[in-house]
């Protein structure tokens, strides 16, 4: 039976757990804090760029930029973004069953022969895919923790740069949208060639922002490069 000093040596232990836990949560709380502001602010942004677009193509012709183009489906490239680390419930495990599945029912034959490439952002989905010998062709891990715009800038520059030169026909994105911290959406989405629909206005209503003329400089060609 314990003793008394032995239950005082215990619950002293137990006290100083809690202390750890509780600055580790807190620690967590003000990192994921800033993560979903960042989120959040970035989305006006994105919100004013895709707006922009939508006028730009009113004047001139956005689809003749090569990253637009449309062409004979050969090669595929799978961009699958997950963690780096597990203990998050089913965001990862959601989002590599999903990638497998889009994989398996819509490129099967493509697969097959090998020409669906991923791309992994995030740990978790590459050591699943790696073991499951689907054709990683580049990964980029461990990039979360001091996540900048330059990173991301280096993963656009590879997949546009394989679009151009015709390693990937298509490029297509599998992520979880973030929407408050315990719900996220799950998004299968064509980044490449950029569909012509989103940027078009065609099948809005006009609304008055959209009709005034305004006088961009440089040429509005020159800006849709600039912003695709």
């Amino acid at each position: 039976m314990a003793t008394l000093r032995e239950i005082r040596r215990r619950i002293s232990g137990v006290k100083s757990t809690q202390k750890i836990t509780k600055a580790m949560k807190m620690v967590a709380a003000a990192k994921l804090r800033r993560a979903q502001d960042a989120v959040i602010s970035a989305r006006p942004y994105a919100r004013k760029m895709k707006e922009l677009l939508q006028h730009l193509s009113t004047k001139v012709d956005v689809t003749a930029n090569p990253l637009f183009a449309e062409r004979p489906l050969g090669k595929v490239a799978v961009i699958v973004v997950t963690a780096d680390r597990g203990l998050c419930g089913a965001f990862n495990g959601n989002i590599i069953k999903a990638a497998v599945s889009h994989i398996r029912t819509k490129y099967a034959d493509m697969n097959d022969a090998g020409n669906v490439k991923v791309i992994c952002v995030g740990r978790k989905g590459f050591d699943f895919l790696a073991k499951n010998n689907y054709h990683i062709v580049n990964k980029h891990i461990g990039i979360f923790a001091g996540l900048k715009f330059a990173t991301a800038q280096t993963i656009v520059g590879e997949v546009v740069h394989g679009f151009l030169t015709g390693e990937y026909d298509r490029v297509e994105i599998v992520y979880n949208e973030f929407k408050s911290i315990i719900q996220q959406r799950l998004m299968i989405e064509q980044v490449l060639p950029i569909p012509a629909d989103e940027v078009s206005t065609s099948s809005q209503t006009p609304n008055r922002k959209s009709q005034i003329d305004y006088i961009y400089e440089p040429s509005s060609a020159e800006i849709v490069t600039a912003l695709v």
